[in-house]
């Protein structure tokens, strides 16, 4: 058997007070890539003082939207190129951490702004970094696991449906890791809720579609009872500090799973209903999550029946395990105030079916460059967990628009 990686920032500081460590980071040039939302909560002012503490010159890039462009990490790129940082630090959540990285690749290669975003995409993953600046990822919110992975999600919107891509490195990793329950503190509860359940599907799809690990597994599981018990609560009561922490960990745990893992169906097609109708990414997977599982049951039926026993769900088969496991999914989107379909969430039916064809068909399309999969027989793709067909990727998505999911073999 090969042997294989796990990758981790250098260092991790976490639980209460983390952000200390920020002034004791050898560094002379600090850019601060966040959100609108965070400085106004006074978080970005927070950590510019916890930098300026330690004698580092500050300056701050805010204007990360949600499903950050292509265009606002050039953006931040070109305030990079101007203030010269030594290292960038990304505060919030998956947007601005993500946004940084983008600026960090550009800033240590300027030669590839001025390549297509597909050109990017396919070159970022090949280059050197740390030649200029290291990196900080503070996280804000207790979901993306960003701040510990090896990967960034951009969007091209010049095409539609937007493409909402990510690339990876393990260059990407950063080299600090802040995750301070603190600034998660001020999250409204829809937030909570939305970042909570991407975390948790870090956690099962990550556990799911990756081949049993030693060194995976156990952070997958993990997080996965953590946040089952402890989101509700955060939800619940953003003051609860115990809750805060609890999650906030849970988060970064399965941010380090699925980066030395892989993730899979449910964030693909979350991506594209999220960047097309422009819902929140967490909520995005908790609506494509049972609905994935169920088509990957026939493939994958083993891990589910793991995932479903690790997490204490109990069955008279295997088929009923999994009943259960998916039931329990949806049981915590009630909890936490997430509707079981997109149709309940506030999405008109006629912008729904607008687009319904074109992300079908652009999710099927990603299949196309692996090699030899035209010639399987729809039975043996759908034994991979590929869809055979945009018609079939459409019924998946239909599913989640009624909140049902397709029968389990």
């Amino acid at each position: 058997m090969p042997y294989r990686r796990f990758v981790v920032p250098r260092t991790i500081a976490y639980g209460p007070g983390a952000l200390e460590h920020l002034s004791s980071v050898p560094a002379q040039r600090a850019m601060i890539v966040t959100d609108p939302g965070v400085r106004d909560l006074g978080l970005a002012e927070k950590v510019e003082k916890t930098l300026q503490a330690g004698n580092i010159a500050t300056t701050i890039f805010d204007n990360v939207e949600p499903d950050p462009s292509k265009e606002t990490a050039w953006a931040a790129f070109a305030l990079a190129q101007d203030f010269k940082p030594d290292i960038i630090v990304g505060l919030g959540g998956g947007s601005p951490i993500d946004t940084g990285k983008s600026a960090w690749v550009l800033y240590e290669n300027p030669d590839l702004a001025e390549k297509s975003f597909l050109e990017f995409l396919m070159e970022a993953r090949r280059r050197e970094l740390r030649k200029k600046a290291r990196y900080v990822a503070i996280s804000t919110t207790s979901g993306t696991g960003s701040e510990v992975t090896s990967a960034a999600v951009i969007t091209d919107r010049s095409v539609d449906p937007p493409n909402k891509a990510g690339f990876g490195s393990l260059q990407l990793v950063p080299d600090i890791a802040i995750a301070d329950p603190e600034l998660a503190a001020s999250m409204p509860p829809a937030v909570t809720a939305n970042t909570g359940y991407d975390a948790l599907v870090h956690a099962v799809e990550c556990y799911v579609l990756t081949p049993p690990s030693d060194m995976i597994d156990p952070l997958a599981i993990w997080s996965a009872r953590t946040i089952l018990e402890w989101l509700p609560k955060a939800v619940d009561n953003g003051a609860d500090m115990t809750a805060r922490d609890k999650m906030h960990l849970a988060a970064l745990q399965a941010g380090i799973a699925f980066s030395n893992g892989r993730l899979g169906m449910v964030h693909g097609t979350a991506h594209l209903i999220g960047a097309t109708h422009h819902i929140p990414h967490g909520r995005a997977n908790a609506f494509m999550l049972c609905q994935s599982f169920a088509f990957l049951y026939q493939g994958y039926r083993a891990r589910l029946v793991a995932l479903a026993t690790h997490l204490g769900i109990d069955g008279k088969d295997d088929r009923t395990k999994v009943m259960n496991l998916l039931a329990l999914f949806d049981d915590l989107k009630k909890k936490v105030g997430i509707s079981l379909a997109i149709k309940d969430s506030g999405l008109e039916e006629s912008q729904w079916q607008a687009h319904l064809g074109s992300i079908a068909a652009s999710y099927a399309a990603t299949f196309s460059r692996i090699p030899g999969l035209n010639e399987l027989s729809p039975e043996d793709r759908r034994a991979r967990g590929i869809p055979a067909s945009a018609e079939e990727v459409e019924a998946i998505f239909m599913h989640a628009w009624n909140g049902t999911r397709e029968e389990l073999a």
